[in-house]
């Protein structure tokens, strides 16, 4: 799909979460989080963080190729888009998405209790927890995409996975400030087996993510620098 085409999409899904991830900074005031770590403590957060960056490397390579410039600046962009949509945007996505409605379903008040629905728009909970799996899929649909080597995707999958967890761990177990409350609760084993099983379902994820693409677009090499289009 010409970059002319991808460029209007990019932008809106980009502006959508520029504008969320401001908007819950700076708007959305919940006095029951600590002012340690802010709401740099959720995962939600760091995957909307996520998410805006990935959509705004597009806007940007989409311009480059619009001005029909084919760099070395440009290939070595697309090679690290596609990098960062296979290890970070995609299984990540993916994981908060699932993760927050499994639980949500079971039992709301370990991830959204009903109080934060005085305070938390209904419109910015679903661009933070349900709208990132159809932009993702739309996205790979529109943009042919090179998957890294899986040794390359899933150790920066894991990178991401494990500086989370080391983050909320130091704020549980230094500063008695538990971002998932449940966490607490956890005995030694059952802790360890926890954090196991999430760090399986990313890498699933991740390998989904890789089918997708496959499926979407097939095997054939791409000219990072040019794209092969699927649709002219």
């Amino acid at each position: 799909m010409a970059a002319l085409v991808r460029l209007p999409c990019h932008i809106t899904v980009h502006g959508i979460y520029l504008f969320s991830l401001i908007y819950d900074l700076y708007e959305v005031k919940v006095e029951a989080i600590p002012e340690i770590g802010g709401k740099l403590k959720f995962l939600t957060v760091w995957n909307l963080i996520f998410q805006t960056f990935y959509f705004g490397l597009c806007c940007l390579i989409d311009l480059i190729q619009s001005c029909k410039r084919r760099s070395k600046v440009c290939s070595k962009l697309c090679r690290f888009r596609d990098w960062f949509l296979a290890a970070v945007a995609f299984p990540i996505g993916m994981l908060v998405v699932i993760m927050f409605w499994v639980i949500y379903a079971v039992d709301r008040e370990l991830v959204f209790p009903k109080w934060l629905d005085e305070v938390f728009p209904a419109w910015l909970n679903h661009v933070m927890h349900t709208t990132v799996l159809p932009f993702l899929i739309i996205e790979m649909f529109m943009t042919r995409h090179k998957y890294p080597s899986r040794k390359s995707g899933i150790s920066g999958t894991l990178f991401v996975g494990l500086s989370y967890l080391l983050w909320i761990l130091f704020l549980g177990f230094y500063m008695d400030i538990w971002v998932y409350g449940f966490l607490k609760v956890l005995t030694g084993p059952s802790f360890v087996i926890f954090f196991a099983v999430t760090a399986i379902f990313v890498i699933v994820l991740y390998i989904i993510g890789e089918k997708i693409n496959k499926a979407l677009w097939g095997t054939q090499a791409v000219d990072l620098g040019k794209e092969i289009e699927k649709v002219d």
